[in-house]
């Protein structure tokens, strides 16, 4: 019997949604809540930033009765089951504990407060593509979209979405190949040999039931090609990684056809440099929503933007890309207007870049981002 050859794959968990569930990612998100002391009553927005190993970092937006804001800076940490936050602001402390979602404490003496834990959804989450626009991710699956190097998308078992693949020769001197291929979960059929030469051949890339895809290896590009005006629609979730801090925590990017990447990443309560934020025009321009860390002021790196959400919560851009057309061609550099969240973070702001024909790509820069629901409604213009 003639010896074959074949090729064997199976799946190791990445990290993917793994995260969901976890003790820190239940305490890390958006606060709101009410305090008094004995200046009297006032509004609380608070973000519990997770930091890893049980610790975070807590930043207050204390509403005054003279609609000033007051900013105070906690941090919060793990001992067995109990977490607890303490800080100062001047010369009062605050303190509070961690218990099903709510936060409470007490703020210097006499003072107290109570905030809970709220689930934000932007009001442009699940828009629907209006009539003739495109849809480049969405019922169609990735129909519309190309793998950046050149691969063909992965279309095995869609349940290992997020998961490694790995590529191992088996050998068998059987005559014929079986009826079902071995897996993870399978053993080898008889006079199979699996031998320990392995390889990483690419990242699984299904498609959840939500429509959503993890980037792929490399990134994606849109098979349509805009010239002119249009409005943009993209969906995408960021990944909840505490110990990583500035580019290294949930990046990718949105591409737009003059080559301008308006930046995806984990900016809640994180900062980075001018442009790198979530909804910055990388390098150059920060969104018109940042609040400065005060204990941060003087340093490069002192800003981040009210307008995301917590990791593991589905944000939104819109954005409205607008040409101007002279004699009958496109021409200058667009005007763009940015809704992130439903928040307006640019409004008719002039890139740095000259219009061009071209395409929608997003970035993979190794981490687990996921996209849903994009769209593209070019606008004609006489």
């Amino acid at each position: 019997m003639a010896q074959r050859f074949a090729a064997f794959v199976a799946g190791v968990a990445l990290m993917g949604m793994a995260w969901a569930g976890t003790p820190e990612m239940e305490v890390q998100g958006l606060y709101e809540g009410a305090g008094k002391d004995a200046k009297g009553e006032f509004k609380l927005e608070v973000r519990v930033v997770g930091q890893g190993d049980g610790k975070y970092k807590v930043l207050v937006r204390q509403l005054l009765a003279d609609n000033t804001i007051s900013r105070v800076e906690l941090a919060g940490k793990t001992a067995g089951d109990a977490v607890t936050f303490a800080g100062s602001a001047g010369d009062v402390e605050w303190k509070g504990v961690y218990a099903a979602g709510v936060i409470k404490g007490e703020i210097g003496a006499g003072g107290t407060f109570e905030i809970k834990r709220v689930e934000k959804k932007s009001p442009a989450l699940g828009k629907k593509p209006p009539e003739g626009a495109v849809i480049l991710l969405g019922d169609k699956g990735v129909a519309e979209m190309v793998r950046a190097n050149g691969a063909d998308w992965y279309l095995g078992d869609m349940s290992k979405q997020g998961w490694p693949v790995f590529e191992a020769p088996v050998y068998t001197i059987s005559e014929k190949d079986p009826a079902e291929w071995p897996s993870a979960d399978k053993p080898l059929p008889t006079g199979w040999v699996l031998s320990k030469e392995r390889r990483r051949a690419d990242v699984v890339t299904g498609v959840g039931e939500d429509g959503s895809i993890q980037v792929p290896r490399a990134g994606m590009n849109s098979k349509q090609q805009v010239e002119g005006s249009f409005d943009l629609h993209v969906e995408f979730i960021n990944p909840f990684q505490p110990k990583d801090h500035s580019q290294g925590r949930g990046n990718s990017g949105v591409f737009l056809p003059n080559g301008e990447e308006i930046q995806v990443l984990d900016s809640f309560g994180e900062t980075t440099y001018t442009g790198g934020g979530c909804g910055g025009f990388y390098k150059y321009k920060d969104p018109d929503t940042m609040e400065v860390i005060e204990s941060l002021k003087n340093k490069p790196e002192n800003k981040f933007t009210l307008a995301s959400y917590p990791p593991g919560t589905w944000q939104t851009y819109d954005v409205e890309y607008r040409v101007e057309k002279k004699d009958g061609k496109y021409a200058g550099k667009p005007r763009v207007t940015v809704y992130h969240n439903g928040i307006n973070i640019h409004d008719k702001f002039e890139t740095n870049s000259a219009a061009r024909k071209g395409g929608f790509s997003f970035q993979d820069h190794g981490n687990p981002v996921r996209f849903r629901n994009i769209w593209v409604l070019p606008i004609e213009q006489k």
